[in-house]
């Protein structure tokens, strides 16, 4: 049986996501410091996982609507 959630343990969805966008830029920041990838090498990775897994968000669709 699953127990009861530390209310000290339990982070704001908001909160959690703000992390990992900050983790997220800071790789990016040093791969492309360092050199190892370009800014577009990443872009086009994201593109290419976001078709895979079917991931469409409200940003891309009106990028969609408005070609």
């Amino acid at each position: 049986m699953a127990g009861m959630l530390d209310p000290k343990e339990v982070v704001a969805l908001a909160d959690a996501l703000k992390v990992e966008m900050v983790v997220n830029q800071a790789l990016i920041d040093v791969l492309v410091e360092k050199g190892i990838l370009t800014h577009d090498e990443i872009m086009a990775k994201v593109k290419e996982i976001k078709v895979r897994e079917g991931i469409v968000l409200s940003s891309d669709a009106s990028k969609k609507t408005s070609n």
